[in-house]
């Protein structure tokens, strides 16, 4: 992951806060968290990307999921791709158009 986003800007989801965050703790509870969301271009989650959201990927598709890819979408002119380790994210990713990566290959056919 580290080779694929290295001098790359990053875009996220706020709920990507959240998400790191609790991660980051899980790995190491000392672990400074704001590194890591410093590097993050954020993109807040309104009323129009709630809907957007809610509206992608069918009901398999989980919440913070479709947040994370709805966001995408709203930047996808600006987006060269996006990464995800989670094949039914990359799924929804590549049926709204986005260009997939996942760190273990190319998920764009």
């Amino acid at each position: 992951m580290r080779a694929l986003v290295r001098g790359r800007s990053l875009v996220s989801s706020r709920v990507a806060v959240v998400e790191v965050t609790k991660a980051v703790a899980r790995h190491d509870p000392s672990a400074d968290p704001d590194p890591v969301l410093g590097q993050l271009t954020l993109i807040d989650l309104d009323p129009e990307l709630a809907r957007a959201a809610a509206a992608i990927g069918g009901y398999q598709l989980r919440a913070l999921d479709a947040i994370h890819v709805a966001s995408a979408v709203r930047v996808a002119t600006d987006l060269e791709a996006f990464v995800t380790y989670d094949a039914r994210q990359a799924a929804a990713a590549l049926a709204v158009g986005l260009r997939v990566l996942m760190p273990t290959g190319d998920a764009t056919p």
